[in-house]
């Protein structure tokens, strides 16, 4: 019956179908063998009745009798009185294996997300520490179905939207996250404030200037998509600085927005990702190369009325700080006696550190060493004091080249120096230096490891060899540890130099002879770069960094205080003694590094540099002077859309103190208040565009502190003079100018309180309208200079005439598109009327557009003249030159740094930004848009969370409206109909029975069935279905080619209340007379899959606006001995909300379990049935099958061991030992618990001669193309009065549960 048969030479149709050979029913072969007659003669006289049954009447002889039914019409009368189809039971669902999921046509089509894959932040100075990851491309959209029944106490969820738009932003002191999440498929009425979480965080536990949150619930009317605008706010009040976080882009009131191409601030796709590796970079664990320790400083005075042994003493104990070279030599150094002399001029005695490089080895050969010499030499006291000079050696060096660390040779000498006359006091005491050099030699001699990496200058170097041991002081002292290190890598082609220093300044046992090498000179740093690759090519990237920079003074001498040895002297005069102060606090530290860029994946061996470039002109520099973190980014726009991999590489203080003067400019990340300045620099990889918050500065301003200086008073030449500034305005008093003292509001307005400083965006507003005419609007060049006349006329007779020179400059900030704005570069004064002094002041008054008024308060000053300096400007003594940028110092732990022993900056969050050319609009969506502000309410930037009493609307079958719903009907039709979420585009709504659902929509809502969850994963519609309806007491069905889901317990069709008081509907009888000969097919569970069980049930109990919360309910039959000893099978049903539900799904379970023993399966013929699946049926059969549950041992004392227990009686029986082979049957007898014979046998229990008649369910009901009817049932426990027993247990109508949990609904 090939369909593929070969084309007929003639016309006319040919039946699809061969002739049915029908087969005789049991019933039938009795009727013949009754009759006598042969079977083929009883087929005959079948047919011909059937023919006869289909004759028509003559009144129809004149219509045509077109049929195509050459099976003699068996087909039409089947379809009319069966349908054809399958339920999915709630025993499928314990029993029996998931199927694999399907392909098409059932699967939920997936809604394509506008967004790219990427990677997303709280630290005690108010940041985020890490970036949410986005939502992969291709995500499922939520579908949130749920309907708060505040009668009930069930429904609402706590969503967790799913992250397509991130970026951060960087303000110096915090930092502000912005996020766009899907929530789910609109429409979903916004949350309330309550009911917004991060993390386990209410958003509504901070102040609304904290936080702006935007909803959009997928209904957008004013706008084409859910994008997020303005008037998407919901809550919250975010100002930055003074300022709504609104820029109005171009008109489009776009309320996230991003840098691109285009502009600044524009309606891009961002997304802001953490990179997982190689974050931090800087220098840290600072070894000093050869700088010399110093004791603090102690002010000795030398009184007038001491008497000379109490000055001798004195004397002596000030050799520790003075040099004797230094004594002997300046006019108040006391000439190494005990004189009142003796002003304690200099910084102090240097004592060698014993550690530095002493030799270079170049990869040509050679090797390069330094040795000092003596510049000059000073006699007194029989002491002969010298200076040292030559102390160290720049070198060139290459990768490939090596050097050598000399660590920890020779030992200080505790009592360097005599004591001052012949006196039996002690000398001084130099066991602290010397403890603290043998501490510091043990601490660096463990940094220096085989392998470990360091930085010398710009070159870079790994420790190749070194003793096995650990230095030990007490036997390593008198060769101390020769430490080899190769070089790696250099950053510059003209400053690849180094520092090696005099082996003596390192080695000399008693102090280093009135000399110094400066605590910047090319100290041995460990270092880390901070490297990433961009995850997607882009327009811009902006590197966010977080920074933590600051000196710590730990109790050192408060040097400010220290008198100058002049005064000191005079202070020794007059009987005068001076005890030095202390100080114990943070100063400024200046922290370096520089930006590369190189392309995305490139290959290393290339070329030399690996393909990296510098992002210059300019270096990168942070400043700060406190413990707290400080936020900063660099934005950087590509020369085209690219993807790139940056590094961002640390630079030392040897690199602007040694190599160069730090008067170049770097530029100073701020990104606290300062505007936005921007430069351009030109690669091999094209032009990029750099910016930051910040301002240009120069390294030579940050080198000293002044806490580190005397004020100088009586100063010689001996004292030394330090270079603290180069140039500079000095006052003139033949001049008046004037000097703008502060800019307030003077009055209440939009953006301002009365008494708030100005901002740069308002005094710009103000000086264009004064000049008349707007950078940004007039589009003047950047740079472009512009002088307007600048008045004081309120005070009549004395008025002040001045001019501002205004420049256009370009600045973005990040509420406004605005780019253009005019700073005043100078003040001058033009004229003046009445009399004025310098330092009298007036307010100069001004309005912006807004009508506020601002006040310009100036002060009368000298005029100035600009002086360069040939000399130094200021002579005073030092005592750390470089102590705002060194990574050592002279003082040991007295001065420690941030970066003392780990990298100073983080790379904390990338955004990786590019113009939309077709917009992500997120059509049909609810978005939900945060921007939050850090602060200590939100240490990390968790998930965002929103409570929602209501989901998604659907057509509400029952109700017949739109809304939101939890019944699993709603959920259905919507699946099945929806065309751009569910099968709708595919699957006909014909194909669902719309009617059914309807039905059991009352069924679900009378006995309070509710399903409320959220669907997040891809999911086979009719698996899914079926998987879900057990837990609402329904099950699935397909009959006749449409679906629908249908009550699993019998119910009153009028509520829809389940029913177990009345019989269930019986809807056919089978027996042995209508059931096809050797069709019978019996299958049992097997007795493991029959086993009790204690049923524990995890569901949520919902609490509005508040996390919701697991409850747990275990359910067992109290019938059952050993009932807390069954084994416990888990069902997890987070839709389930509430106690009652939960019970009811465990006890029909368990009754499923407990009655469900097996299922038939056997063949018929379609005459007179009117069956479908779910329908209840009686099979009565004369067959014994066999029951696994009948079966016992008997044991050779006679004791019986079976399924079910036998009471005393006689038993029918199968049964077989061991002795033979062929079973036998025969009559058991019990008695008094015992058999009383078949001792050490196997036995079954056969069934009687009588009908065994059950209840059975079809599951599946199917006709093939014979016209068989093949059906498929489970079998149905019922009680004697035929009432169901599992709707019976699973009201818990016998009482016979026990429940441990749950809750109280």
């Amino acid at each position: 019956m090939s369909l593929h048969k070969s084309a007929s030479e003639r016309g006319g149709m040919e039946p699809y179908r061969h002739r049915v050979v029908q087969p005789l029913l049991p019933y039938e072969k009795r009727l013949i063998s009754a009759l006598g007659c042969s079977e083929e003669e009883y087929r005959h006289f079948s047919a011909e009745v059937e023919r006869k049954s289909k004759e028509r009447p003559e009144a129809y002889a004149h219509i045509p009798d077109i049929r195509n039914d050459p099976s003699g019409g068996i087909l039409t009368s089947i379809l009319i009185s069966l349908v054809v189809g399958a339920i999915s039971t709630a025993a499928s669902y314990l029993l029996a294996p998931k199927p694999k999921q399907p392909d098409q046509p059932d699967e939920i089509r997936r809604r394509q997300l506008g967004s790219q894959s990427g990677r997303t932040i709280f630290s005690p100075s108010f940041g985020f520490d890490s970036a949410q990851e986005l939502a992969a491309y291709g995500n499922v959209v939520p579908i949130v179905f749920t309907r708060r029944e505040d009668a009930y106490r069930t429904g609402g969820l706590l969503i967790s939207p799913q992250l397509v738009w991130s970026r951060m932003k960087s303000w110096g002191g915090y930092q502000i996250a912005e996020i766009v999440a899907i929530a789910g498929q609109g429409n979903l009425a916004r949350p309330e404030l309550a009911g917004i979480f991060l993390g386990n965080n209410a958003l509504d536990g901070i102040y609304e200037t904290y936080f702006d949150f935007y909803w959009n619930g997928g209904f957008e009317v004013l706008g084409g998509g859910s994008r997020l605008r303005a008037y998407n706010l919901r809550y919250g009040d975010l100002a930055v600085d003074g300022n709504r976080d609104n820029p109005g882009i171009s008109g489009s009131d776009q309320a996230f927005y991003c840098p691109t191409r285009e502009g600044a601030n524009q309606p891009g796709f961002c997304g802001a990702f953490t990179p997982s590796s190689q974050t931090r970079f800087g220098v840290y664990s600072g070894i000093p190369n050869g700088t010399p320790i110093r004791p603090d400083w102690k002010v000795i005075s030398l009184l007038d009325a001491g008497k000379d042994k109490q000055r001798d003493e004195s004397a002596t104990q000030m050799r520790k700080y003075v040099d004797g070279y230094l004594a002997i030599t300046h006019p108040y150094g006391g000439q190494i006696r005990g004189t009142t002399t003796a002003g304690m001029p200099g910084t102090g005695v240097n004592y060698c550190r014993r550690v530095g490089v002493i030799e270079h080895y170049p990869v040509g050969g050679g090797v390069n060493t330094i040795t000092h010499t003596v510049e000059d030499s000073r006699s007194s006291a029989n002491q002969t004091f010298e200076k040292w000079g030559n102390l160290t050696r720049e070198v060139e060096v290459n990768p490939g080249d090596r050097i050598v660390i000399l660590l920890g040779k020779g030992r200080q000498d505790s009592e360097p120096f005599p004591v001052v006359g012949d006196h039996d006091f002690p000398p001084a005491d130099l066991s602290d230096v010397s403890s603290s050099v043998q501490g510091e030699s043990t601490r660096y001699d463990q940094l220096l490891s085989n392998g470990s990496t360091w930085m010398i200058g710009r070159s870079t170097w790994q420790v190749i060899q070194r003793p096995n041991e650990r230095y030990d002081p007490e036997r390593h002292s008198a060769n101390g540890f020769r430490i080899t290190l190769k070089c790696l890598e250099g950053w510059s082609r003209n400053q690849r130099k180094i520092g090696i220093v005099d082996r003596a300044a390192i080695e000399n046992e008693k102090y280093l002879p009135f000399s110094d090498i400066e605590e910047s000179y090319y100290p041995i740093l460990r270092y880390e770069i901070g490297t990433f690759q961009n995850t997607r090519s882009c327009d811009v990237t902006e590197i966010g960094i977080k920074s933590q920079v600051w000196t710590k003074f730990n109790g050192i001498t408060n040097f400010n205080t220290l008198k100058a040895p002049g005064i000191m002297y005079q202070l020794n005069e007059e009987d005068i003694q001076v005890t030095g102060g202390k100080m114990t606090t943070y100063a400024h530290r200046m922290s370096l590094f520089a930006l590369d860029v190189r392309p995305s994946n490139y290959d290393e061996t290339a070329t030399d540099n690996k393909g990296w470039t510098n992002v210059g002109p300019y270096l990168f520099a942070v400043v700060g002077d406190s413990p707290v973190n400080i936020y900063s980014f660099i934005r950087v726009v590509h020369p085209s859309r690219d993807q790139f991999e940056y590094r961002l590489r640390p630079f030392n203080s040897a690199i602007p103190t040694q190599q160069s003067s730090g008067a170049g400019d770097v530029f100073i990340l701020d990104g606290a208040k300062t505007p936005q300045q921007s430069w351009t620099f030109s690669t091999y990889l094209g032009t990029f565009t750099i910016s930051g918050r910040g301002y240009f500065g120069r390294p030579i301003d940050y080198f000293t502190h002044l806490k580190m200086a005397i004020v100088p008073e009586l100063l010689t030449d001996d004292d030394g003079r330090i270079n603290l500034r180069y140039g500079g305005f000095l006052p003139d008093p033949s001049k008046k100018n004037v000097g703008l003292i502060s800019v307030t509001a003077n009055e209440d307005g939009p953006g301002y309180s009365a008494g708030d400083e100005i901002r740069p965006n308002t005094l710009s507003n103000i000086l264009a309208l004064a000049a008349g005419e707007d950078p940004y609007f007039y589009n003047l060049a950047v740079g472009t200079e512009k002088s307007i006349a600048w008045e004081y006329s309120r005070d009549a007779g004395r008025e002040v005439y001045m001019t501002l020179l205004l420049r256009a400059v370009e600045v973005n900030y990040d509420f406004t598109v605005r780019n253009k704005w005019w700073e005043i570069v100078s003040t001058s004064l033009d004229s003046i009327n009445g009399e004025w002094n310098v330092g009298d002041t007036f307010v100069k008054h001004a309005r912006n557009a807004n009508g506020i008024q601002f006040g310009f308060r100036y002060e009368i000053v000298y005029g100035t003249t600009y002086q360069e300096f040939d000399n130094p400007q200021f002579a005073t003594r030092t005592f750390q030159r470089y102590s705002g940028v060194a990574e050592v110092s002279h003082y040991g732990d007295l001065i420690t740094r941030s970066c003392d022993s780990e990298p100073e900056h983080e790379i904390i969050y990338v955004n990786e930004t590019l113009g939309e050319e077709d917009r992500a609009d997120y059509e049909g969506c609810a978005v939900a848009g945060l921007k939050l502000k850090s602060s200590d309410n939100f240490t990390q930037l968790d998930q965002l969370r929103c409570y929602l009493k209501n989901g998604l609307e659907v057509e509400r079958l029952l109700d017949g409206d739109v809304g939101p719903s939890n019944l699993l009907t709603d959920l259905m039709w919507y699946l099945t109909t929806n065309k751009d979420t569910g099968t709708g585009a595919i699957v006909h709504s014909g194909l669902i029975d719309r009617d059914a659902l309807v039905v059991t929509a009352k069924y679900l809502r009378t006995n309070q069935l509710f399903w409320d969850d959220v669907i997040a994963e891809p999911i086979n519609l009719r698996t899914w279905l079926a998987a879900q309806a057990p837990s609402v007491l329904c099950f699935t069905s397909m009959k006749n080619g449409r679906m629908s889901l249908e009550p699993a317990l019998p119910y009153r069709s009028s509520d829809g209340a389940i029913d177990a008081s009345q019989p269930v509907a019986i809807s056919g009888m089978f027996t042995e007379g209508n059931i096809i000969e050797d069709s019978l097919e019996i299958n049992w569970l097997e007795l493991e899959e029959r086993k009790l069980f204690q049923a524990s049930v995890f569901y949520t109990r919902s609490r509005l606006n508040q996390f919701p919360e697991q409850r747990t309910l275990v359910v067992r039959y109290t019938d059952v001995p050993n009932n807390s000893e069954l084994p416990i099978e888990e069902f997890d049903l987070p839709h389930i909300h509430s106690t009652e539900h939960a019970k009811k799904v465990a006890r029909y379970f368990l009754a499923l379990r407990r009655y469900q023993t097996h299922t038939i399966t056997f063949q018929t013929l379609p005459w007179g049935l009117s069956l479908q699946p779910g329908n209840l049926i009686r099979v009565a059969s004369e067959m014994s099958p066999y029951r696994p549950e009948n079966n016992g041992v008997i044991d050779e004392n006679g004791g019986v061991i079976s399924v079910v227990p036998l009471a005393d009686g006689n038993y029918p029986v199968f049964y077989w030992n061991r002795q033979n082979a062929v079973i036998q049957e025969r009559t058991l007898e019990i008695k008094n618990g015992l058999a009383t014979e078949l001792f050490g046998t196997v036995f079954s229990v056969r069934g009687g001669s009588n009908e065994d008649s059950q209840i059975y369910q079809i599951e599946a009901l199917d006709v093939n193309e014979d016209g068989i009817v093949t059906i498929k049932a489970s079998n149905y426990a019922v009680d004697s009065a035929g009432r169901s027993l599992l709707a019976l247990d699973t009201l818990g109508e016998n009482n016979n549960f026990e429940f441990v949990g749950g809750d109280v609904d």
